[in-house]
């Protein structure tokens, strides 16, 4: 009896044996009852589970951590990889010579030739300055004659001598760029009226590109061309001054002329003979424009920033006086493009005949002058050339360059 008193609960104990029968009959009635009915009592759980309220508490069991000692191990030393630096030749950029004795000759055309009999057995003759116009050339839009330098090579062939090739540009411009809607402007070359397409003019300069690049593409590898001289729309086609009047000077500014019009198109000009010429040196002429010496000034900038060594400069107004009196800032140009590239000179005149005569002397001083400074590029005229009266002279002066540059 005390078992099950204790699984019925924590009741109190019965007083005697009538009150524990009474229980038992209650319980054994209610069994029956519940038999009879159909339904099963649940089993009654003794083991709760663990979220249950009377679960009961007890205290966890906590135990000291186990501490153990880290362990340590030392560090594996090893020597650190050491390998040689890749060391890189420096990219050098190739030199061009641009030296020597060459003719300033008359222009190549229809009943003349730039290489001439005249100066053919001149031991120190270089080379020659072959000058063609564009309009004989590409007489119309998309048409090209090559026969002209084709010949003019033939020549340089024979005799086994250079050109130096330039394109005249402004005047001797084909007249049919007109007719294609460049705008063309009109003043006096000695004592002629001609015209020239403004050198801004966007008709103008897209000819004259597909021209050179047509130019480049057949001549470009040619042996014979030592020298490519880059030229524009100028009013002698080319040099780099306007030579007009303060009248035609106006109408020209009229006609849209500003600086960094003009300077534009000639860094477009430089870019098209650079891109077409890729192998070949190629200079500029310069000279102030207006009274004005920011055209050369930045228009020699840009050749030498983006072509350098094989970017030069030439002076086609060369002598003594005109260097240290008229064009100095020129020949500060001159001076210091040298020490980058290249620069020559043509002489300004010749003592035989021409525009601006020269005495012996004053020839004299202009090549000894140019030696001073390394400008070793000079194109003499032919008169001058073909006169043996000044050919010790010109001997020694060509002498000096093959001694100057065999140094460089």
């Amino acid at each position: 009896m005390q078992t099950l008193n204790n699984k019925i609960g924590n009741k109190a104990p019965f007083k005697n044996a009538s009150d524990a029968l009474t229980s038992i009959l209650f319980l054994v009635l209610s069994s029956l009852l519940l038999v009879g009915c159909g339904g099963g009592a649940a089993p009654i759980d003794l083991n709760p589970p663990s979220n249950s309220n009377d679960t009961p508490t007890t205290d966890p069991v906590v135990t000291d951590p186990v501490v153990t000692d880290p362990v340590v191990t030392d560090p594996v030393v090893t020597d650190p990889v050491v390998t040689d630096p890749v060391v890189t030749d420096p990219v050098v950029e190739p030199t061009y010579k641009v030296s020597g004795t060459f003719c300033s000759c008359g222009p190549t055309s229809q009943t003349n030739s730039s290489i001439n009999r005249d100066t053919e057995n001149l031991d120190y003759l270089d080379g020659v300055l072959v000058r063609i116009s564009w309009a004989d050339m590409n007489p119309q839009a998309g048409i090209y004659d090559w026969s002209y330098l084709d010949e003019q090579i033939g020549y340089a062939e024979q005799r086994n001598t250079k050109i130096a090739l330039a394109i005249l540009n402004g005047p001797y411009a084909p007249t049919w760029l007109a007719e294609e809607g460049a705008t063309m402007f009109e003043y006096t070359l000695r004592g002629n009226v001609v015209s020239l397409p403004l050198p801004w003019d966007t008709v103008y300069l897209s000819y004259y590109q597909a021209f050179i690049e047509e130019l480049g593409a057949r001549y470009s590898g040619n042996e014979f061309i030592d020298l490519v001289h880059i030229t524009n729309s100028t009013t002698n086609g080319f040099e780099m001054q306007y030579t007009f009047n303060s009248a035609q000077i106006t109408d020209f500014e009229t006609a849209g002329y500003t600086e960094e019009l003009l300077i534009n198109s000639w860094t477009t000009i430089i870019d098209a003979y650079a891109t077409a010429f890729p192998n070949k040196p190629i200079d500029v002429e310069v000279h102030p424009v207006f009274f004005s010496d920011k055209i050369a000034t930045d228009v020699v900038d840009h050749g030498l920033a983006l072509y350098g060594k094989r970017f030069g400069v030439l002076a086609a107004w060369w002598s003594e006086h005109n260097a240290k009196n008229v064009y100095t800032s020129m020949f500060t140009i001159l001076k210091n493009v040298q020490k980058e590239s290249f620069a020559g000179v043509q002489l300004v005149g010749a003592v035989s005949t021409g525009l601006n005569p020269l005495t012996e002397e004053q020839l004299a001083a202009a090549l000894q002058l140019a030696i001073d400074n390394g400008f070793y590029y000079m194109e003499i005229w032919n008169n001058d050339l073909a006169n043996t009266q000044l050919s010790d002279l010109i001997t020694n002066n060509d002498n000096l360059i093959e001694a100057q540059t065999a140094v460089q």
